[in-house]
């Protein structure tokens, strides 16, 4: 599904983050560990949901906050995947033309 065409360009247009939850592999250790990463998932986003999809909007200073989440764990439906990357793509770009707008 990620490659078809519609999603792949919608994709490259975010930041994409793995986290690993099962096995992390060996470039990525040891700065972390699948145990530490299963407690940011279920103590960060209140679920232990595999796959989860969600959109980090970065805050600074390693915050951030999530500006929105995809009900689904398994995509069922490759439109309404497309819709939500959509919709908030719409909404950073209305934001980010409210602040060039001086707002």
């Amino acid at each position: 599904m990620f490659s078809q065409p519609t999603i792949e360009q919608l994709l490259h247009k975010y930041t994409l983050v793995e986290l690993y939850t099962d096995v992390v592999p060996p470039q990525h250790q040891p700065t972390t560990s699948a145990d530490k990463n299963r407690d940011l998932l279920s103590g960060t986003f209140g679920t232990a949901q595999l796959p989860l999809y969600v959109i980090l909007k970065p805050l600074g200073e390693g915050k951030y906050e999530e500006v929105g989440r995809y009900d689904e764990g398994k995509i069922n439906k490759t439109s309404a995947f497309a819709e939500f990357l959509r919709k908030h793509l719409s909404i950073q770009g209305e934001m980010t033309q409210a602040k060039a707008g001086g707002i």
